[in-house]
């Protein structure tokens, strides 16, 4: 299954392997500086994913470069990222 957008888009922005950093993330999604899309779009897409397991390892992995060795670990990492958000 394909990944949605903006969810998408902000994965491979903002959780690359090489340059994720919770803090810009919750800074851009706290004041919406930099930030041009809809949040609770982006937070209702996650949170979907999430729950019904939309998103591969293979899929994260093309989208951000980091590996998960199983969907469980993936899952358990999205749930650490949306713990995360504002």
């Amino acid at each position: 299954m394909s990944i949605k957008e903006p969810l998408r888009t902000i994965l491979r922005k903002y959780c690359h392997v090489e340059c994720y950093d919770p803090q810009l993330i919750r800074e851009v999604i706290s004041t919406g500086k930099g930030f041009p899309y809809d949040v609770g779009l982006f937070k209702a897409q996650l949170r979907e994913a999430i729950d019904n397991k939309l998103i591969s390892p293979d899929e994260y992995e093309e989208l951000t470069e980091e590996d998960f060795d199983s969907q469980e670990a993936l899952q358990a990492w999205l749930e650490e990222f949306w713990s995360e958000l504002p």
